[in-house]
C-alpha cells in the first residue's frame, strides 16, 4: 500500500472540466437528447447557455464558447458541429453543438491548435428563448476512475465537473 504520493500524481488524479460559458450545467443523463443521455458517446455534462453577452445586430445573442480543458484540437466535424480535444492525460473531449443548426455555430479554432482551458473556441447565435445545450462529453470515459458533475450555474472559468484518472 502506498501511503505518500507525489504532487504530480495528485495533480494527475484531480482534474477539472470548465463550464464553457455562462449557463446552467446538468448531467448529460438528464438532458432531453436521447442519443447523448443514453451515454453511448461517453459521460459528461450539458451546458444550457444564457445570453448575458453580445446582442447580435440581426437578432438574437452571440455567446462565446470556451474550451473546457487544455489540449490540442484533434478534429472539427460538421453535421453535427463538434470540436474534439485531446488532452495530455489521454482523454478525448467532445464539445458538441448537435442541438444547434450549423448556421448558429461559428468555429474560432482549427485542427492542430494547442488551446488552454478558457480559450475561445466557438461562437453561438442564440434565440431569446434558448433551450438548447452544448454537450461536453468524455468519449473515452472508461479511462476515468470517477466523474462528478457540478450542477447549477457555471461560467467559462468555473469548474463544471471534476474527474480522477
Amino acid at each position: 500500500m502506498k501511503i505518500f504520493s507525489s504532487k504530480n500524481e495528485k495533480e494527475m488524479r484531480n482534474r477539472q472540466l470548465m463550464g464553457c460559458c455562462e449557463g446552467i450545467v446538468m448531467n448529460i443523463k438528464d438532458s432531453d437528447d436521447d442519443i447523448v443521455s443514453s451515454g453511448i458517446l461517453g459521460d459528461g455534462f450539458a451546458v444550457y447557455p444564457r445570453y448575458e453577452s453580445i446582442e447580435s445586430p440581426v437578432g438574437g445573442h452571440i455567446v462565446e464558447i470556451a474550451s473546457p480543458i487544455t489540449g490540442r484540437v484533434a478534429d472539427i466535424t460538421h453535421k453535427p458541429e463538434t470540436i474534439i480535444i485531446k488532452t495530455d492525460d489521454g482523454l478525448k473531449i467532445l464539445v458538441s453543438f448537435k442541438s444547434f443548426i450549423a448556421s448558429q455555430v461559428y468555429m474560432t479554432v482549427r485542427c492542430g491548435d494547442e488551446i488552454e482551458a478558457g480559450t475561445h473556441i466557438a461562437d453561438l447565435k442564440l434565440a431569446d428563448n434558448n433551450d438548447k445545450a452544448v454537450f461536453v462529453i468524455i468519449e473515452n470515459s472508461d479511462k476515468l476512475e470517477s466523474l462528478e458533475i457540478i450542477k447549477g450555474k457555471t461560467a467559462r472559468d468555473k469548474p463544471a465537473a471534476e474527474y480522477n484518472l
